[in-house]
């Protein structure tokens, strides 16, 4: 299920790279994957899982963690799984 697209990002300064059918950047749960939040594509599909895993359905939402993820999130947490671990501990409403 799409909760959140391409056309719901509140920045604009992502590269769009093409990436190769169950490519682990966009498919499956995240997990030990390295995540680029640099990465449109990458930014798109990890808020959506992380909207359906949390029953989060409201694009506002989906702003609000890619806010965290663009402007706040530490240079040491590199990893779907970390993000996913950080975002829950910071996501605020």
């Amino acid at each position: 299920m799409i909760l959140f697209s391409r056309k719901n990002l509140h920045y604009s300064d992502y590269k769009w790279t093409a990436y190769v059918q169950h490519d682990p950047r966009v498919t499956g749960k995240p997990d030990e994957t390295l995540f680029n939040k640099e990465e449109g594509n990458e930014m798109v599909y990890l808020i959506n899982k992380l909207m359906s895993l949390w029953d989060y359905r409201f694009s506002n939402t989906g702003n609000k963690m890619e806010k965290l993820i663009h402007d706040k999130l530490p240079a040491e947490i590199t990893k779907q799984d970390e993000i996913q671990v950080w975002l829950k501990e910071n996501l605020k409403f």
